[in-house]
């Protein structure tokens, strides 16, 4: 999510002015080191992630679906705002004054803003695109195509580089003052209402309804699932082991919704609530720093997305395996060892066996 701060600094200015008065340079603070640090590691993890999800994507003809379309897009997506947005975000913690420029100050938040909606917007269309699949297994079939997905990432492009021209127009150099004089990157609306109205707007798009959409597909999916679907002239043996599988096709099922849910509102709550809390008049140092810990979060969420959407797949793992087979190496020597001959015959056994994959299509990445 976009930094509205003006800097990154707390503290008031004629405090500032006092200290600068009396020869005393800016106070060493823990986050112009930390933070940078953590988005390196985020920007490392994120680039490398979505970058294999992309390949694996792209190399094996049997992943290029319709849901794996939406999850390189969201791959794309992530590796864009890694590269473009996090290092120059980065150097507003150890360096007191923006030293792009005023191009670059509007590009940057523009990008944040556009790459934010974008990923919150594309899960939502996972979402209610898994939740169709499911629901409607043999409609889907009929409108569930590469070219309606490759429609649907392009609207959602396009919608959110218009929608995010605001940040564009009103971003600037600022003057400030921090133990001297500084130059700030940031929004300066026309009024405090259209300031507050904008905000409120990107809180609905970029969090609230997404959330809102990804829990209602999801918990949808789960009624539906837990709906039995065998005849009543089935035998009392049908009937108990379809219940039995449903069962267990719920529970991880209801083990992926709560991984969701739980890292959408964890990566994206805290700076959405600290802006809301920021744009209606509260400033505190407690803010401040809830407010970094949020930004870092935000960010964060690039690098999980794909271990989230792809490689907990059973498909994508199996295609990753496939495309670097040094890694799972180890694996296999572990298995054909003679103490582990059984486990690996009964575990052939039970990839014979039927598991009810069918049935979690839309979970395995490759549906």
């Amino acid at each position: 999510m976009v930094e509205r701060a003006a800097n990154h600094t707390p503290g008031c200015a004629e405090c500032n002015k006092s200290t600068a008065a009396e020869g005393q340079t800016a106070p060493a603070l823990v986050d112009a080191w930390l933070v940078p640090a953590f988005f390196s590691l985020i920007m490392l993890i994120g680039l490398v992630g979505n970058s294999l999800v992309i390949h694996v994507v792209t190399k094996h003809q049997q992943m290029k679906t319709v849901t794996n379309f939406y999850i390189v897009n969201l791959a794309t997506t992530d590796i864009l705002f890694l590269v473009c947005c996090v290092p120059f975000t980065a150097t507003l913690y150890p360096l007191p004054s923006w030293i792009f420029g005023e191009f670059m100050c509007r590009l940057v938040n523009y990008l944040q803003q556009v790459t934010a909606q974008a990923t919150c917007i594309t899960l939502s269309a996972m979402s209610v695109d898994r939740c169709y699949v499911t629901v409607y297994p043999l409609q889907s079939l009929r409108h569930r195509t590469p070219r309606m997905a490759l429609a649907i990432s392009v609207s959602i492009w396009i919608g959110s580089l218009l929608l995010s021209v605001p940040v564009a127009v009103y971003q600037r150099l600022e003057a400030g003052y921090w133990f001297g004089p500084q130059i700030y990157c940031c929004e300066v609306f026309p009024s405090v209402h259209l300031q507050r109205a904008f905000i409120i707007y990107s809180f609905l798009a970029v969090y609230l309804l997404p959330l809102l959409t990804i829990t209602a597909c999801y918990t949808f999916m789960l009624k539906r699932m837990g709906q039995p679907s065998v005849n009543p002239i089935d035998s009392s043996y049908q009937l108990q082991a379809q219940a039995e599988r449903a069962a267990g096709i719920r529970a991880r099922v209801s083990r992926m919704v709560v991984v969701m849910v739980a890292l959408f509102l964890i990566c994206w709550g805290p700076i959405q609530v600290c802006i809301l809390l920021q744009a209606f008049g509260m400033r505190s140092y407690v803010l401040y720093k809830l407010k970094i810990w949020g930004h870092c979060m935000s960010y964060s969420n690039s690098s999980v997305n794909p271990l989230v959407y792809a490689f907990m797949g059973n498909n994508f793992r199996k295609a990753f395996k496939h495309a670097f087979p040094a890694v799972f190496l180890w694996r296999t020597r572990q298995r054909v060892r003679p103490g582990n001959m059984g486990a690996q015959e009964g575990g052939e056994m039970d990839r014979q066996a039927p598991t009810g994959q069918a049935e979690m299509h839309f979970l395995s990445s490759g549906s």
